[in-house]
């Protein structure tokens, strides 16, 4: 798989599939690639679809990070996107890649023709809490608990390797602590307004991971965001047909 090599010395691992305009896909808080696996069929008939690992997840080296931000995650990004050799791509986070693909469009616009966010927030210390029995199951990592907070009881069934995915067990501490402290800090909230890009927020309705409510916000924010809601939990990218179909639509709708 082809590398890119970041500032300080971290080799990100990248793969592509399909052709067309370029589509990047970023995984939430320290999980893989991978997890877009299910995604990617339905959309590199018509895009090149890119995706990769976050520093210290999978094969993707942790570098010498100067600091755990989404906003330095973004540059790893950016790195990315450089390495494939693209100019403009759409952009489609998901969680904590939603919080990424904000950085990214505030800081780094001219890169995107459109952005896609995903079960995200501009950032949990003014956003709207989640309950206290969701956090104590993200807190425990074991899956039987976590699993329904993302897929219904039939897509965990159909697709048990997917809940795997959630708990990096295999990343270093360091990595996995990392993450967390750029998710849990990141606040985008006062920079929203400035995003020029055309902006799809699409939340699912039964979220307790990120509450619906910070989706709202999040596309009240935005300057002519398009808000979807969705039925389902905090994995919709992955389990909704009309997740996959709106990613399609917009990212028709936004040409580069």
């Amino acid at each position: 798989m082809p590398v890119a090599r970041t500032a300080d010395g971290a080799d990100i691992e990248w793969e592509e599939h399909g052709s067309g305009e370029p589509l990047l896909l970023i995984a939430g808080q320290g999980v893989s690639r991978r997890t877009w696996d299910l995604l990617i069929p339905a959309l590199s008939p018509e895009f090149r679809v890119i995706t990769y690992d976050h520093r210290g997840i999978g094969p993707s080296t942790l570098g010498d990070a100067p600091e755990w931000t989404t906003r330095a995650l973004a540059s790893d990004a950016i790195t990315v996107l450089d390495a494939a050799d693209v100019d403009r791509a759409h952009v489609v986070g998901h969680s904590m890649g939603g919080r990424i693909g904000q950085w990214l469009a505030i800081d780094h616009p001219e890169r995107m023709a459109s952005l896609t966010l995903i079960s995200s927030t501009g950032g949990d210390a003014r956003g709207h809490a989640r309950p206290t029995h969701a956090t104590a199951a993200l807190a425990g990592g074991d899956l039987a608990v976590l699993g329904p907070y993302f897929f219904g009881d039939a897509f965990r069934t159909e697709h048990p390797h997917v809940l795997g995915m959630l708990a990096r067990s295999d990343a270093p501490i360091r990595a996995r602590r990392g993450h967390f402290q750029a998710s849990s800090t990141h606040d985008a909230w006062d920079d929203l307004g400035g995003i020029p890009v055309p902006t799809l927020v699409i939340h699912g309705t039964d979220d307790e991971i990120t509450l619906i409510a910070n989706g709202r916000d999040l596309a009240a924010r935005i300057p002519g965001a398009v808000f979807l809601e969705v039925p389902g939990g905090h994995g919709i990218h992955l389990e909704s047909p009309a997740v996959r179909d709106a990613i399609l639509a917009f990212a028709r709708a936004h040409p580069i």
